[in-house]
């Protein structure tokens, strides 16, 4: 009998655990989601019990692009390496689809620039006598900005069907001003007249990077709700 009661105990606090378990998760909505944006290609996990006007997300993004010009004479080509974490927290003032959000990019995007002036006759000239391009060299250097940027910004949520929602966020991070390192390479490196032209075409890219200190967060994602 007593061994009967012991159970009778146990199993009535098991379901009790089980009613409390249950109940939370009914009161949670958990999503998983995958997205494309200008922070890279990425997912999210998110958070945002139904009984409260907040919730969380964190999330991952890469991307990898390279852009080729020619300008004055040379081709430059700047390549970008997007790799950040976000922690973002929500608030739904309606406890609706619309969200305000704020929150930090750890952020470890990195990119490099490189400046190479065209081989033509002038510049053969120039050098008084006959040069391959390798022999010409380059003016290369990294940029980098601050590894941790803070987000502001808006989103909202459509229903598709289902589980299934469409989600999109709109805001900005601030990333501070860009750094960029200029290094000289071949005849570049030892030929004032050379180096002092080329590197003043590589400075606009400098100037170019300064201006992007606010960085616009444009995202559009596919999400799973639990």
């Amino acid at each position: 009998m007593k061994n009967f009661i012991g159970l009778l105990t146990v199993s009535i606090v098991y379901l009790q655990s089980r009613a409390a378990l249950a109940s939370t998760i009914a009161n949670d909505s958990a999503s998983v989601s995958l997205g494309l944006g200008t922070l890279g290609a990425g997912g999210t996990i998110g958070i945002h019990p139904l009984s409260s006007p907040f919730g969380v997300r964190i999330g991952a993004n890469l991307l990898h692009f390279q852009i080729n010009f020619t300008s004055s004479g040379t081709r430059d080509e700047a390549q970008a390496n997007l790799q950040n974490e976000t922690l973002l927290a929500d608030y739904y003032p309606w406890r609706k689809n619309f969200r305000i959000t704020a929150g930090i990019v750890f952020n470890q995007n990195s990119a490099a620039f490189a400046s190479t002036p065209e081989l033509t006759g002038a510049l053969q000239k120039f050098l008084a006598r006959s040069h391959d391009q390798g022999e010409i060299g380059n003016v290369h250097g990294p940029i980098s900005f601050n590894p941790v940027a803070p987000y502001l910004g808006f989103g909202w949520t459509c229903k598709l069907i289902g589980h299934w929602d469409l989600s999109a966020d709109i805001g900005a991070m601030y990333q501070g001003n860009g750094r960029i390192t200029l290094v000289p390479t071949g005849l570049i490196a030892s030929t004032a007249r050379l180096r002092a032209g080329v590197l003043a075409n590589a400075q606009r890219a400098d100037r170019i990077i300064d201006k992007v200190s606010v960085y616009p967060v444009i995202g559009l994602q596919i999400e799973y709700r639990f």
